[in-house]
């Protein structure tokens, strides 16, 4: 595999429990040191119903955002344990105009998943 950020080969060592374990890492060990997860947990209201927000990667505008998706397991699994009763979505960036749009349609509860946060500092009201 190659890495999405300094298209290098990614080496993977397999040992006996590994063996037929499928990797689907894009990133290598030193673009991650690079570029850590920086991850950030909203929670905010909407009508009907909270937005619990999850963002994975605060501000990187050189690197792809399919770099993290390989690190996404935990955000599902903890959706799975404390958030069964939430709609689950999944955005690569989000703006202020789809936190609107979201809130005009009234689903409830969500569950809302980002690789990249794109919403300026300044902007700390949603107008929702």
């Amino acid at each position: 595999m190659i890495c999405e950020i300094c298209l290098k080969e990614i080496v993977i060592r397999h040992h006996i429990q590994t063996l037929f374990k499928r990797q689907t890492h894009h990133i290598c060990e030193r673009c991650l040191a690079k570029y850590p997860l920086i991850i950030r947990h909203s929670v905010f209201p909407i009508e009907d119903g909270l937005v619990h927000w999850t963002s994975m990667v605060k501000t990187y505008d050189d690197i792809s955002p399919l770099a993290h998706m390989s690190m996404m397991k935990p955000f599902y699994l903890t959706y799975m344990t404390y958030h069964q009763k939430c709609i689950f979505l999944h955005f690569d960036y989000l703006s202020s105009t789809i936190l609107t749009i979201l809130d005009s349609m009234k689903l409830g509860d969500i569950y809302l998943l980002t690789l990249h946060e794109n919403i300026l500092e300044e902007e700390n009201e949603y107008d929702i």
